[in-house]
């Protein structure tokens, strides 16, 4: 019989919690229920000191009748550092220590206060037929997994492990998706993951600062709305659809709006509700096209909506327009079993992802420098008995031999104090050189203080003037330290496109993507002939030496 563990995810609102089997393919959910989570007790992933949060969760685990006391957590957090790495095909119980072997290439962070964990994603081959293995390295701050340890502790509950949510997520839906390349989408209050998964494999997996938070502010400062909390926003958003299916009118419909006859003051508040939503659907947008153009699992041919915005109405809709790929909202878990599971529970399930994926495969972040110690029956007099022995044997022996060591470690130190002497002139040499060492770190580190990776901008300016057709108009440039945005305005969608391949070209820039090219209209507001569209360049990152590492992180 499988042992059983509580999976519990504390999101900014709401707090998820799953008695189910542990560590089984295909798990059976016992009881699952959700709480309030109090304003302010977690804070990017953190679970503050609240005696308040503490006595609501000790208290629903009572209601509930929750006998379990083993307990894991899904966390998102920006302590949880990712990276997607590509090894040697090495047998899976040589995965971990290569890893730490190799930690400092993956992660330009101090280590010493992080602790390693990993998934493995699946096989490939690279371009000379070697068999490579694809791993995602997850790196979580030791003082978050405290954090969840003391909070267990407080709750009465004995703290397990730590999972990272993107990893639950895949865990649980890389049954759900089939042989489809789908692209998971979990929303929640202030975040969004991302996970692109086909045939099983995790493809591509991006974290999102944008949820549904916005949408809920926008809601409780709208004038057609009277709701005066954040959960009173967010259950209206569920209840009645107070967002739009497009962003704007320019948006193919695919699937139509069901509200009709409102009013002018009505439909504005819907439209800015709508808006909200802009920036992470920019943003999902970007991961759809970072992974079709690579294309590893072919393009992405549908979406499932989890978390809680899988609950706001119209939320799937408004995706399936702006992304143009069908977007349905995930209904039921074929790979877990939930008990006695109510019409209303199966409508929340999609709340339950990450926290059943923990349970099943969690990467199992917890605090090394704490040894676990399991309980056994011992025989405590037979033990006295046998010490009793043993210590009378080591004493024996110990004057048995205590002569040889004696005069050992005397002829060692006479040996040490004459190599002492010996070398004591070169003690000042040694310490000049360490000196210097200590010198040039300094130096190297101001040289490195003085580097921008706006610098490589110069170059690039250079290619853009010799290089861009005469007839193609460049209307704004804005850049930042890892790209340039250039807006431009052409003669047609033929000239934007050979536009874009001479872009391509240019060896100042790494890659090149289409921007926001409708948005930009808007503001020219069509005055001039030809069609304006951007182009987003990112550059090639600087290497002073051959030591630098463009080593990046998720």
């Amino acid at each position: 019989m499988a042992s059983k563990i509580l999976s519990i995810e504390i999101g900014n609102s709401i707090t998820r919690v799953c008695e189910m089997d542990f560590r089984v393919k295909n798990p059976k959910i016992y009881k699952n229920f959700c709480i309030p989570t109090p304003q302010g007790a977690i804070e990017d992933g953190f679970v503050r000191d609240s005696a308040e949060f503490v006595a609501a969760m000790r208290r629903a685990l009572t209601v509930n009748k929750i006998s379990t006391k083993q307990a894991v957590f899904s966390v998102t957090s920006s302590k949880i550092v990712t990276r997607e790495v590509t090894l040697p095909a090495l047998k899976i119980n040589q995965v971990g220590p290569y890893i730490k072997a190799n930690a400092n290439d993956y992660f330009p962070i101090d280590l010493s206060m992080y602790e390693l964990a990993h998934v493995v994603l699946g096989n490939e081959t690279d371009d000379e037929g070697k068999e490579k293995l694809r791993v995602m390295v997850m790196a979580a701050g030791k003082d978050l997994i405290s954090d969840y340890s003391r909070f267990a502790s407080d709750c009465g509950l004995k703290f397990v492990c730590l999972d990272y949510s993107g990893n639950g997520i895949y865990q649980i839906m890389r049954n759900e998706c089939g042989s489809e390349t789908t692209l998971v989408i979990k929303v929640e209050d202030s975040a969004t993951v991302a996970t692109v998964i086909s045939n099983g494999d995790m493809l591509l997996q991006r974290n999102l600062a944008y949820g549904i938070e916005r949408a809920c502010n926008a809601l409780m400062e709208s004038q057609e709305h009277y709701v005066g909390t954040y959960t009173e926003a967010f259950n209206t958003m569920t209840q009645k659809e107070c967002i739009k299916v497009v962003l704007n009118d320019r948006t193919r419909v695919l699937e139509s709006d069901t509200v009709f006859n409102e009013t002018e003051a009505e439909s504005d508040a819907r439209a800015a509700i709508t808006r909200t939503f802009s920036q992470l659907i920019s943003n999902l947008a970007r991961v759809i096209e970072l992974h079709n153009s690579k294309a590893a699992g072919g393009s992405i041919s549908q979406i499932i909506l989890i978390g809680i915005g899988a609950e706001v109405q119209n939320l799937s809709k408004l995706f399936t327009n702006e992304l143009g790929i069908p977007t349905r909202v995930l209904q039921n878990l074929s790979g877990a079993g939930f008990n006695a599971l109510t019409a209303e529970d199966a409508a929340l399930i999609g709340r339950y992802v990450a926290a059943v994926g923990a349970a099943i495969a969690p990467v199992d972040l917890v605090l090394t420098d704490k040894a676990k110690r399991t309980k056994s029956n011992v025989n405590y007099g037979l033990l006295s008995v046998l010490t009793v022995i043993l210590g009378l044997l080591l004493i024996s022996v110990m004057l048995l031999s205590a002569y040889l060591p004696y005069k050992e470690a005397k002829d060692k130190q006479e040996e040490l104090q004459q190599k002492e002497q010996q070398y004591a002139e070169a003690e000042p040499v040694h310490l000049q050189h360490m000196a210097i060492l200590e010198l040039e770190k300094a130096v190297s580190n101001m040289c490195l203080q003085t580097t921008h990776a706006n610098d490589t901008i110069v170059a690039f300016l250079e290619e853009l003037e010799a290089k861009l057709p005469a007839d193609v108009v460049l209307t704004e440039i804005v850049s930042n330290e890892e790209s340039a945005e250039l807006v431009m305005r052409a003669a047609d969608y033929e000239q934007a496109a050979k536009v874009l391949q001479i872009l391509r070209g240019f060896e100042s820039v790494k890659d090149v993507n289409l921007g926001d090219a409708a948005s930009k209209q808007d503001k020219e507001e069509d005055k001039e002939e030809g069609i304006l569209f951007s182009a987003v360049c990112t550059y090639y990152p600087i290497v002073l030496d051959d030591s630098t590492s463009d080593a990046t992180t998720n």
